[in-house]
């Protein structure tokens, strides 16, 4: 009897964590990105825009806007996902890299959203003490 309520308990608690990940097969946004398109979609823009072949400043804010969108769906759907605050991270990082003001403000914005939606992450510590140091990180370049 014990046996069969630990198995249970176990199971339950299995399910419970299921809700908190999102799986890798389910799809977020207008792009319908997975959690590992989402990942490859900023590393790839990434490059892109490390390597200056981006072209137009505007044409890469939009297309990370819309992998933001599904990064956005993804928080709706999976608020407790251990992965959002590397994300977020991720999309941050990369709207500062846009040469567009529009893309650095929005860039600001999305630490914001990490900074008050995942305080204790250590994304947001190591974004804290990088925008607290002496003035390496700006937003304006």
């Amino acid at each position: 009897m014990i046996a069969l309520f630990a198995l249970g308990a176990s199971s339950a608690l299995a399910q419970a964590a299921d809700k908190r990940l999102a799986p890798a097969d389910e799809y977020f946004g207008p792009l319908k990105l997975s959690i590992l398109g989402i990942a490859n979609s900023l590393k790839d823009e990434t490059a892109r825009v490390d390597a200056e072949t981006a072209g137009d400043p505007d044409s890469a804010f939009q297309h990370v806007t819309l992998v933001e969108a599904s990064v956005r769906d993804w928080e709706t759907k999976y608020p407790s996902d251990t992965w959002l605050p590397r994300t977020v991270l991720a999309l941050e990082r990369l709207y500062a890299k846009i040469e567009s003001d529009r893309s650095r403000q929005h860039a600001s914005e999305i630490a914001s959203w990490l900074i008050d939606r995942y305080p204790a992450s250590p994304e947001t510590i190591r974004l804290r003490a990088e925008l607290t140091s002496s003035s390496s990180y700006s937003y304006a370049r």
